[in-house]
This record gives C-alpha cells, structure tokens and sequence, in this order.
C-alpha cells in the first residue's frame, strides 16, 4: 500500500467527522490485509450514550463490506489532549480476537505527532481477558461492495427492494458467537443509492451498532445525507414486522434533525413480505433534544 493513498485517506477521514458540539474531532482509517482502506469521522450524539467513536465508525465501515481482518487502526485527533480511550482499546481488542487478526493502533495528531501506538491493540490492555475465540463465520467471506443502485426498471417495489437488501445486511454483521441471530438493515436516497449492513455486536454491550445505526453511519460517511427510505428486518421475526429500539429511534430522530431529512421507516418480517411503515415521528412521538426546537 501506498503511503501517500493512507495519509490521503487519513486525513479524509477527520473531515468526515461530525462530533457534536465541544467535543474534540477525530478520524480513523481501519486498514485491512485486502489492502483496502475504510475510513470514518466520529459521530456525535445530543444523548452522549449513543455517541460511535471514529475507530468503531471505520470498523463498521469494514465489516458492512465483508471486509472483516483489520489489520491497522489509525486515528488522527483535532486536539492533542485528547486521551487515549480504554473502550476503544477494548473495540479493537475483541474485534482482532474475533477474527484472529491482531490490531495495531496509531493516535496523531494534525501533525503527525504519534501520540500513542500499540503493536497490538491487546497488549494495551493487559488486564482485559475477553471472553472472544476466532469465529468459524469470518473464514471465507469474500470482500464486496456495501452500496447498490435501485432497480427503477424492477416492477418490484422499492421497499421490497430495500427488504431484498436489508435480509442481505444481516450476514453483513458481527457477532460475539457462531450461530447468533441477525439484524439487516437498508437504506435508500433519494438519488437511487441503497446501504446496507448488519449489527456490529460487542461483549460490552452498549458499545455496540445496531443495524440501523450502521448503515446511516455509512451513509452518512460516504457523503449521502438525502435518505428516503430506512428498512430493518431480523431473524428473530420471520412472521411480523421486527421493530427498531428506543436507541434507534432516537438516533435516527436525532439525525433526522440535523441533517434534514424524513425517512419512511420500513419494518419487515424475515419470512414473508409483510411491512409496515411510519414516520420517525410516528416511532418516537415526543423526541428528546438538548435543544429548544422540540419536533412532535
């Protein structure tokens, strides 16, 4: 790999970064040993709760591409003061467990000061003993693209498009454990483009993505902010519409806001072709906000 294509994609990836206000930015690149570079923006949350750091972001980025042996995190921060996270180490940690691939990590600054770097991300963490083992899902899966067009000649619709996908999402995800069940997700924009992607599960559970977080947050980093249409589907629902948390719903309210957008919330069932949709407001009727702008 090229060390000018990194550095490129180093500094892309702070400019991605959408931290909320008086919180510091950071970008991170997930390298992985295809070659292939996966870079994120970390993303702010009104709750804090929900907030995904820009090494997660950019691991999720990787694994809605199939792409799951990252090799290199590197991450560059907007403000050197900026300490080293704990949960971050353990992201890292557990996902090169998972995978059998270890992490090497690298902070820096604007400047390209390294401000701390672990030759893997494990050793960082000397007494954190996951509960993680290689798992047999991740052997032989092949690298593809997470964004498809629309089939506007299809006399399919485009929510049981955006369903075909959204059940493609769900092998898109990242257990803690063989055999665990699946949520696929799905989006689509108002210019044809369809993401999609499952959840990316971690031992300490709040840390996770859910799908729905996921393929917003690639969308979101790809540059897509005119999204009309967000689908879900689960294996645990084969017979009705799966419904999306409370977490969910008050990331996409949230994201909703602040980017303008009002998408048709698609919710399908995994076994046949019933749907329901609604509004966001709809699902979260009465949204919390920090701000003085209250949506009903």
């Amino acid at each position: 790999m090229e060390a000018s294509a990194l550095d490129s994609a180093l500094r892309h990836s702070i400019d991605l970064s959408l931290p909320g206000k008086r919180a510091a930015e950071s970008g991170s690149v997930a390298v992985s040993q295809t070659g292939a570079l996966y870079p994120a923006g970390c993303l702010g949350s009104e709750t804090h709760l929900l907030n995904i750091s820009s090494e997660l972001a950019a691991l999720v980025r990787a694994v809605h591409a199939d792409d799951v042996h990252i090799e290199r995190i590197l991450t560059v921060v907007s403000d050197a003061r900026t300490p080293v996270s704990p949960l971050v180490l353990k992201i890292l940690a557990d996902h090169g467990t998972r995978t059998g691939t270890p992490i090497s990590y690298t902070v820096c600054d604007l400047l390209g000061t390294v401000l701390f770097e672990v030759a893997d991300a494990r050793e960082a963490l000397p007494f954190y003993k996951g509960p993680g083992m290689v798992l047999k899902a991740f052997a032989d899966r092949a690298v593809q693209t997470r964004r498809v067009a629309l089939d506007r000649t299809s006399a399919v619709s485009p929510e049981l498009q955006l369903r075909t996908w959204a059940l493609a999402g769900c092998d898109r995800n990242f257990p803690t454990r063989d055999g665990a069940s699946g949520y696929g997700a799905a989006l689509l924009t108002a210019s044809g483009n369809i993401y999609y992607g499952g959840q990316y599960s971690t031992f300490e559970h709040r840390l996770g993505v859910h799908a729905e977080m996921g393929v917003l947050l690639n969308a979101l980093m790809d540059g897509a902010k005119d999204i009309t249409h967000l689908g879900l589907v689960s294996t645990k629902s084969p017979d009705t519409p799966c419904s999306p948390c409370g977490c969910c719903r008050q990331f996409v309210g949230e994201l909703s806001r602040a980017f303008d957008f009002s998408p048709a919330m698609c919710l399908f069932a995994s076994g046949n072709e019933t749907y329901t949709s609604h509004t966001i407001e709809e699902l979260l009727p009465i949204q919390w906000t920090n701000k003085n702008d209250h949506r009903r």
